[in-house]
C-alpha cells in the first residue's frame, strides 16, 4: 500500500483532527496559482478546488486577508480555526474556473496580479520557457545557462514542463537582465518565435474581470508591476515596482487596502522594508508553515495548496511541521 493510499485512508477516518485541534490558533493562508477544468500539469483542477473548498468550509471559517492583517498590526490573535485564500498572477483560468467556485462558496479569498500582466504588456516571464519548450519541434535541449549545462530529452507535455521548470530555477538566481538575454538566445536555440503578448494559454484576467470580482468577496492585490525576482534588481527598479503596481490598482479599482505577494517569494529586510514603505496593508511570502500571531504582517508564510486531498489536510492541520 503506497503513502498516497495510507493518507487517502487517514483522512477518511478523520485522523488529523488532533492536529487541527492543536494547531487551531495558528492561520492557514493557502496559497494557489493556475487552475484548469480538467486535470492538467501544474494547475488545480475545478473539480479539486470545489473539494478543497468543501473541507475548509467544514473544519474552517474562511476570513479576508484584511482581516487577519489587522490582527498581526493590533497584535491580537488570530481567529481560531480559520482559514485565508490568496491566488498569485492573475491568469484568466482563476476568473474562469476559481471565482465561479468562490461564489458559490460565499467565502472570500485575495488575489494578487501582476499589472503589467493585466494591462497585456507583459508575459508572466517563467511562460516563456514552458511557450518555447512545448512549441520547439526539437526532441532535445542542450542549453547552458551560467556555466551550467542542461541537456535533457523533450517527449510529452510533462518532459517539456519539468525542463522548463530546469530551467527557471536557475534563471531566478540571475539579475533581471541577464536572464532576459538567456531567454531570448533560448528561442533562438529552439527555433521559437515569443509573441510579444502572451496567448491565451498564459494570458490574464482583465480589468474588467478584477473589478467585478473586487465587488464579490475578492480583495486585489499588487504581485510587481512585470513580477521580476526583487532580490535580483536595484532599488530603482524595486520602488518603481512597488509603486507603480499600487498605482494602477488604484486608479483601475479605487482606493482601499492593498495587500502585496513577494514574486518567488523571494524577499530580504530590504524588499521587506521597501513594501511597509510603499504603504502595502501586508505582505505573503512562500515560506510553507501555518501563520502565528507574533507574525511579520510583511512577511506572512503560507500553504502551497497541493492539488490532492490528504495534502490539503496534512498540510493545513500542521502536521507537516510536527512531522
Amino acid at each position: 500500500m503506497n503513502k498516497a493510499v495510507i493518507a487517502d485512508l487517514l483522512v477518511r477516518f478523520n485522523a488529523f483532527a488532533p492536529f487541527r485541534f492543536l494547531n487551531r490558533a495558528k492561520l492557514p493562508v493557502l496559497m494557489y496559482h493556475r487552475f484548469s477544468d480538467g486535470e492538467e500539469i501544474g494547475k488545480t483542477s475545478r473539480k479539486a478546488f470545489e473539494i478543497h473548498l468543501r473541507y475548509l468550509a467544514r473544519h474552517y471559517k474562511i476570513i479576508s486577508l484584511t482581516e487577519a492583517a489587522a490582527r498581526l498590526k493590533a497584535n491580537e490573535n488570530l481567529p481560531k480555526r480559520s482559514a485565508v485564500i490568496t491566488i498569485d498572477d492573475g491568469y484568466h483560468d482563476f476568473y474562469d474556473i476559481a471565482f465561479p467556485v468562490l461564489k458559490a462558496f460565499d467565502v472570500p479569498a485575495t488575489i494578487y496580479l501582476v499589472t503589467d500582466f493585466v494591462a497585456g504588456n507583459c508575459w508572466i516571464w517563467t511562460d516563456n520557457a514552458r511557450y518555447i519548450l512545448t512549441k520547439t519541434r526539437r526532441g532535445h535541449i542542450a542549453f547552458e545557462i551560467g556555466g551550467k549545462a542542461f541537456d535533457m530529452p523533450l517527449g510529452g507535455p510533462a518532459s517539456r514542463f519539468a525542463a522548463a521548470g530546469s530551467l527557471n530555477s536557475e534563471l531566478k538566481k540571475l539579475p533581471d537582465e541577464e536572464k532576459d538575454v538567456y531567454l531570448a538566445e533560448l528561442a533562438q536555440a529552439m527555433d521559437v518565435t515569443v509573441p510579444e503578448t502572451p496567448p491565451h494559454e498564459f494570458s490574464a484576467l482583465s480589468w474588467d474581470h478584477a473589478r467585478e470580482m473586487a465587488a464579490a468577496q475578492i480583495e486585489i492585490g499588487s504581485h510587481t508591476a512585470a513580477h521580476p525576482i526583487l532580490t535580483n534588481v536595484a532599488s530603482e527598479r524595486l520602488k518603481n515596482e512597488l509603486e507603480s503596481s499600487m498605482t494602477a490598482l488604484e486608479q483601475q479599482l479605487g482606493p482601499s487596502p492593498i495587500h502585496f505577494c513577494y514574486p518567488n517569494g523571494n524577499v530580504s529586510s530590504r524588499e521587506r522594508n521597501a513594501v511597509e514603505a510603499a504603504g502595502y496593508a501586508s505582505a505573503v511570502t512562500t515560506e510553507i508553515k501555518l501563520c502565528e500571531t507574533d507574525a511579520d504582517r510583511f512577511l506572512i508564510p503560507r500553504i502551497d495548496a497541493e492539488p490532492e486531498l490528504h495534502r490539503l489536510v496534512q498540510s493545513t492541520s500542521g502536521f507537516d511541521r510536527l512531522k
